[in-house]
């Protein structure tokens, strides 16, 4: 049986393992990623996500935000794009469909 730090381990790998696949994917679709430290000012918290510089498309990741934060903002930066340009794992396309079929479902109401 694993240990609950062997097992933490593991999850992180996997985690930077797909924020890596994400990276590439992001510059493959023509955006520039960036990680920086966002500047924090009093009332102000800046967020990872997608703009534009001039005719750039920039997706910035605060590098002080999770690992699960910077996947977040990528996949939601990648997710409105034509995925069948670039090679995505598997298991990254069904995670990056899904989030298209919630993005396009209007809410219940």
């Amino acid at each position: 049986m694993q240990s609950t730090k062997a097992m933490k381990q593991k999850g992180n790998a996997a985690a930077e393992a797909l924020l890596e696949e994400l990276k590439t994917a992001a510059r493959a679709l023509g955006f520039d990623v960036r990680e920086e430290e966002l500047l924090r000012d009093a009332g102000y918290r800046p967020r990872s996500g997608a703009c534009r510089v001039r005719s750039a498309r920039v997706v910035l990741l605060d590098r002080r935000a999770s690992v699960d934060d910077r996947i977040e903002a990528l996949s939601t930066a990648i997710s409105r794009e034509d995925l069948e340009r670039v090679f995505l794992s598997p298991a990254l396309r069904a995670q990056l469909g899904g989030r298209a079929l919630r993005l396009a479902t209007p809410p219940a109401g």
